[in-house]
């Protein structure tokens, strides 16, 4: 695939940095020396220049684009660059933006620009909150073949009552058909055997039927049923997208902003939904946050990480069970496992996986990059050579774990008897550096 990439700051060097073994990227910048650094670590095409220059974007569309993503600094150059792109022949652009107006209005503006994909890193940060916020312990969920395989990704709570057993003997607990494609255990991440050990803190990353998962996640993450009590700290955009979507399904929450224009805005923004907005700082004034003690999740998702990561820690100090800071600088996200924090999210990493998706969409089923470990699923051709051999014999030669088989569109939790076979669809977890030679593997090419 063709792809123009225009911009080279944080989303736009990681999209080509993941992107270009695969595919013919070119990178536009004003900045020859950022550029440089991007090709002295990969092999990419790049011009220097202003990517809402007329001429220099025909001449790189016109050359054949089948992607144009724009990840300038500026939403509305973004729309700018990609409207222009569209109308110099892309197949498909996408917009990086951060305004909720593009977002909510999505259809309506991308008939006017001609724009395929408005994305807000926010907006999609915010999603991943919302659904750790409403079962909390469940850091990440996709589905997979058609929605028939359930993928969850799980931090073990701290009253798991099987601490320190082996991956065999919880299993044989659980009983239900489960595929563990990885487990994090403190910094090391790695694929599990049998004698693997479980502990409370680990992160799994578990696959099954949707009847099946109901009993994993009470045994690895405890009762989701209750409602929640949720605290915010600050009125970003990703506040307004928590407020808005968790209006009916949390008992109750508060949101402090310490700047009271903005307090006031919120108030009259909000107003139709069930949250109580204080005006006041509780990281100056803790009493505040003492007093909410007893909630059962706290949210920090201001533009400053360092303030993000301490009200996380402290929220945690005194007591509240779960804990989500977003991150801006991927820097600091190396510091939430130090300070207790159960979810961090970095939005222009959630940006970069949605990309990804629709980078993949018509080889690759799905694709999710997550922890080191790359997730996708492919519909198996007659040049795949490991087609009806039992998967115990051929786990080392594929590169990966089979999660999941779709056959006659019916799910199988494979075990090491099960075969693949023509026509499947196949869940695949492998680690990201073996993920183009797996990639190779399932698409028969290798």
């Amino acid at each position: 695939m063709k792809i123009v990439i225009a911009g080279a700051g944080r989303a736009g060097s990681l999209l080509a940095e993941m992107l270009y073994k695969d595919n013919d990227v070119m990178v536009i910048d004003h900045n020859k020396t950022v550029l440089d650094n991007l090709t002295g670590k990969v092999d990419v095409g790049v011009r220097v220049g202003n990517a809402l220059d007329p001429v220099l974007l025909q001449e790189v569309v016109s050359g054949g684009c089948d992607l144009f993503i724009s990840t300038l600094g500026d939403e509305r150059a973004n729309v700018i660059a990609s409207s222009s792109a569209k109308n110099f022949g892309a197949v498909k652009v996408v917009a990086l933006v951060s305004d909720m107006v593009f977002t909510d209005g999505a259809f309506l503006y991308e008939g006017i620009f001609g724009i395929d994909f408005f994305l807000s890193p926010d907006q999609l940060a915010a999603t991943d909150i919302i659904n750790f916020s409403e079962s909390p312990g469940l850091l990440v969920s996709e589905e997979y073949g058609n929605d028939r395989i359930q993928f969850y990704e799980l931090r073990v709570w701290n009253q798991f009552k099987e601490n320190g057993k082996t991956l065999k003997e919880v299993m044989g607990l659980i009983k239900d058909k489960l595929v563990i494609g990885y487990i994090k255990s403190g910094k090391q991440v790695e694929v599990p055997t049998g004698d693997t050990i479980i502990k409370s803190g680990d992160i799994l990353g578990i696959f099954g039927r949707h009847d099946s998962m109901a009993r994993a996640v009470k045994v690895f993450a405890g009762d989701w049923n209750k409602k929640k009590r949720i605290i915010i700290l600050g009125g970003t955009t990703i506040s307004i997208q928590i407020v808005r979507s968790l209006k009916d399904k949390v008992s109750a929450i508060k949101l402090f902003e310490k700047e009271k224009q903005r307090a006031e805005e919120l108030s009259r923004v909000l107003s139709k939904y069930k949250v109580d907005i204080i005006n006041d700082d509780p990281l100056n004034n803790r009493s505040q946050l003492i007093a909410v003690k007893d909630f059962d999740v706290f949210i920090a998702p201001t533009h400053d990480d360092e303030r993000n990561v301490v009200a996380g820690s402290f929220a945690k100090d005194i007591g509240i069970p779960y804990v989500v800071s977003v991150i801006y600088n991927k820097q600091f996200g190396e510091l939430i496992d130090r300070f207790g924090i159960d979810f961090s999210v970095i939005p222009y990493y959630s940006f970069v996986n949605k990309v990804l998706r629709i980078v993949y969409q018509n080889t690759v089923k799905h694709l999710l990059n997550i922890r080191g470990i790359e997730i996708a699923e492919y519909e198996i051709g007659k040049t795949f050579k490991y087609l009806n051999k039992p998967l115990k014999d051929i786990r080392f030669d594929i590169g990966g774990i089979v999660a999941g088989i779709i056959r006659n569109e019916q799910p199988i939790i494979p075990t090491g008897e099960d075969m693949i076979k023509e026509n499947d669809r196949v869940v695949i977890v492998t680690e990201a550096e073996k993920f183009n030679e797996v990639n190779r593997i399932f698409q028969g090419k290798g």
